[in-house]
């Protein structure tokens, strides 16, 4: 009976030894990815790419303001000129 349960046990070691090291494996890969990585990679950082809209946006927003503001004010002088040559009337 000894003999029988030897291999069983010999077994049960090597797979948790095996699962140990897959785990550990695991593990350094992913707190060794770093964004920069993936950039490098070609991966496209989504979370960047809706910072940046959100920041130009708040950037147009600002302008706007600033536009709607001389509007209101009556300091804007606005001139309109044809492009057309004169003779083409």
């Amino acid at each position: 009976m000894l003999n029988h349960n030897r291999p069983q046990r010999s077994l049960r070691i090597l797979l948790g030894l095996i699962v140990g090291l897959l785990a550990a494996n695991l593990l350094y890969q992913v707190q060794s990815f770093t964004p920069r990585q993936a950039q490098a990679a070609g991966i496209p950082d989504s979370g960047a790419q809706l910072q940046s809209v959100i920041d130009e946006l708040q950037s147009i927003g600002k302008k706007m303001d600033k536009l709607q503001g001389l509007m209101e004010s009556g300091k804007m002088k606005v001139v309109v000129e044809s492009t057309e040559p004169k003779d083409q009337k």
